[in-house]
């Protein structure tokens, strides 16, 4: 039964499941899916893919077997395999009657609130026209500052882009094996924990995540309140029998959501400019989350930002927040521990009042279940 509920949902191709064995891609594999996915939305779904292999697919065009380790050579490769993906997406949905829509970003791109509302407006506007966007990191303009570092985190920015109530990440694994168990299959996780996450073992060849980038993007959709599953990829039915709701897999199982659309963005997916140290005053009266950063809270502020941009806020060097800041780093830095009033003389009257407010504050606590 196709739940309303379970959408809009997100679906994530890793590079290991569209990989043919001889080099290149898989259109066997992919077939199959873009039928399953195909009928998924003749009744009603509305989904968004993001899908790996351009690397893969321009080692095929190329005749490559060995995947290259610099960012270059990889950069070169996926522009000449997103072409070749992106052509074989749309041959495969055509005789489905399906059009497709590639979607390429960066980190950077997603960095600024208005630029990350406008891509969820545009995607949207895109299922709702019964368009399949086709989504995949920008390989060929990122740098190693921007990049996502791969796209099971990619998935998780878009599944809070659309808003979307589940997520599906296909890989070559099964789903999530208990190591010590004999490798038995986990049919459900309730919550990713340390102990879940210790089951991490390794990556593959084919790819640049792994099982412990996995686990962390499903913890966080977990915490953004969605449904997710880890399953098999080449599995014939895989899809469907997710969303017949018959067992497949590993079921991660969505917990309240704690964070706002917002506030998600801002944890999830921004990294920040610089760090503003606080007093014990300021940090409890910041966990209450009904204070504002005022100066006199401020013991040290370190990095460079200008306003508007994203800072993380800590207590006794851990990290405990992040905010958006009122003040750029110099004027912080002029009135660290000073009082409002003087503050107020040394920045001028125009000059806000607020380090961060209290409305762009987000607790960043439990957010990485493999820390201490």
């Amino acid at each position: 039964m196709l739940e309303p509920a379970a959408f809009p949902a997100v679906i994530k191709v890793g590079s290991a499941v569209l990989a043919g064995s001889e080099g290149g891609l898989d259109a066997v594999v992919m077939r199959r899916l873009a039928t399953e996915i195909a009928e998924l939305l003749e009744r009603g779904g509305r989904i968004c893919l993001v899908s790996s292999g351009a690397i893969s697919a321009g080692m095929g065009e190329l005749g490559l077997q060995r995947r290259p380790q610099q960012l270059e050579a990889k950069q070169a490769l996926a522009a000449v395999g997103q072409v070749r993906l992106m052509s074989l997406y749309a041959a495969l949905f055509a005789p489905l009657g399906r059009k497709v829509a590639q979607v390429l970003l960066t980190h950077e791109d997603l960095a600024h609130r208005d630029s990350f509302l406008n891509a969820g407006k545009t995607l949207a506007r895109l299922m709702k026209l019964g368009i399949l966007p086709v989504i995949n990191e920008n390989d060929t303009v990122s740098t190693r500052e921007i990049q996502f570092g791969d796209n099971d985190q990619l998935a998780v920015l878009v599944a809070n882009l659309v808003e979307a109530r589940s997520a599906i990440f296909l890989s070559a694994a099964a789903g999530l094996m208990d190591l010590e168990d004999g490798s038995r299959l986990i049919p459900e996780v309730n919550a990713i924990d340390r102990r879940i996450f210790a089951l991490a073992r390794g990556g593959n060849s084919l790819g640049s995540g792994g099982m412990g980038s996995k686990l962390m993007a499903l913890h966080k959709l977990n915490l953004a309140g969605k449904n997710a599953w880890l399953a098999d990829g080449r599995r014939p039915g895989v899809l469907s029998d997710i969303f017949a709701g018959r067992p497949v897999g590993t079921f991660f199982r969505a917990r309240p959501a704690r964070l706002s659309s917002k506030h998600q963005w801002m944890v999830q997916h921004l990294k920040p400019h610089g760090r503003i140290e606080v007093d014990e005053g300021a940090f409890r009266a910041l966990l209450r989350g009904k204070a504002s950063l005022l100066c006199p809270g401020i013991t040290a502020a370190e990095g460079h930002w200008r306003v508007g941009q994203l800072v993380g806020l800590s207590y006794q060097g851990k990290e405990f927040a992040r905010g958006m800041a009122r003040l750029d780093s110099e004027q912080v830095r002029r009135v660290v521990g000073e009082s409002s009033a003087r503050a107020g003389e040394l920045l001028g009257a125009s000059a806000p009042r607020y380090v961060v407010h209290r409305n762009d504050i987000a607790l960043v606590e439990g957010e990485h279940p493999e820390g201490g």
